[in-house]
Order: C-alpha cells, then structure tokens, then sequence
C-alpha cells in the first residue's frame, strides 16, 4: 500500500545575523528534477524488491521553500520581496532503502542549485548543494523516508548557510537594494 507523507524541518537553532533585518529576501523554488517526479521514495521488501511509492503530502518545492523560509527567519532575514531574490532549483529530492542484516537504511538525497539575485538582476552567487542523510530503519515506510529527506535538506542547508559567499551575496543584494531605493528628498 503506497504512503503519502508530510516532511516536517526544523531551523537549525542559528544565530541572528548581524544586520539580516534590513536586507530584504525573496524565495522562489523549481522543480528541476529528472527522475523519480512522481515520488520520494519507494518501499521494499525483504528482497529489496521494489513494492509501493511513497509520495509527498505536497510539493516538493513547497517542501525546499519553506524550509529555506525558516533558516532565513531564524537568522532574522525580511522575509519580503523587493531585495534579495534567491532560486533554488530542486534537482534531486529521494530517498532509497536497503535492507541489511539485523537493520535496514533509509538513504536521503537531496541536490540543489542555489542562485542569490539582486530582484530580477544578474546572480551574485550559485552554487551546487548535495544534502545526504543515512538512517538506520527496520521498516521502509514513509515516515522513515521523510525522516531521512528532512535530515538530508538540514544537511544541503547548513552548507549553504555555513558558505560567507551565500552571506555575503545576500548582503550585497541587500546593498544595491539600498542603493537603487529612491530617498526621501524636500526641496528647499
């Protein structure tokens, strides 16, 4: 019997960075995926025999939104348009099981392309995040398959966020975002 689940994350319990208040970020996700786009994983038997889909309750791309939307709020981001826009393209979001000998494994996998934009402008930053979670199971369910994709998404996260190129890039869109606002002036 195939499962529908939710994936739940959680922020990472990062620090509010210095000055995020008044930059501005916007976020937009793509479903660039090739492969497996009607699922997230697969349950298998005992003879690691493909047997039924386990699909999300949901989008994918809702799923890498929102929990880029948390790491960002929790670091004190505007969470607004009219700054910084960042893209993520999802290319891979799976898990897969294997059975072993007194337990299974629950492998998470999660590939992203991450741009950060001034708006509509040219990006500032891009970068390729493998996220990857391994978890031992007894069962291939869907709980355990979204269990190990969420760890696998805090994993690609705590990459992007620990990289001072993302930091600086939100920053510097921030900045021309300040620049090209237009002041107030009183003619006198």
């Amino acid at each position: 019997m195939e499962d529908v689940v939710p994936i739940s994350y959680t922020a990472s319990g990062a620090v509010v960075v210095p000055g995020a208040d008044a930059i501005r970020v916007a976020v937009v996700a793509v479903d660039a995926r090739t492969e497996h786009r009607e699922r997230i994983s697969t349950k298998i038997n005992g003879y690691n025999a493909e047997m039924a889909a386990i699909r999300l309750e949901g989008e994918v791309t809702d799923v890498v939104r929102e929990s880029l939307l948390v790491e960002l709020r929790s670091r004190g981001y505007d969470l607004a348009e009219g700054g910084a826009r960042i893209e993520v393209k999802v290319a891979t979001f799976y898990n897969t099981f294997t059975n072993g000998f007194m337990a299974g494994r629950a492998d998470g996998k999660v590939e992203l392309l991450v741009t950060v934009a001034p708006g509509a402008g040219q990006p500032l930053y891009a970068r390729e995040l493998r996220g990857k979670a391994r978890k031992p199971v007894q069962v291939a369910s869907g709980k355990n398959a979204a269990a190990a994709l969420s760890a696998a998404m805090a994993d690609a996260l705590h990459a992007l966020f620990g990289d001072p190129a993302f930091i600086k890039a939100l920053q510097d869109a921030g900045a021309i975002k300040a620049v090209s606002a237009p002041e107030n002036s009183s003619l006198d």
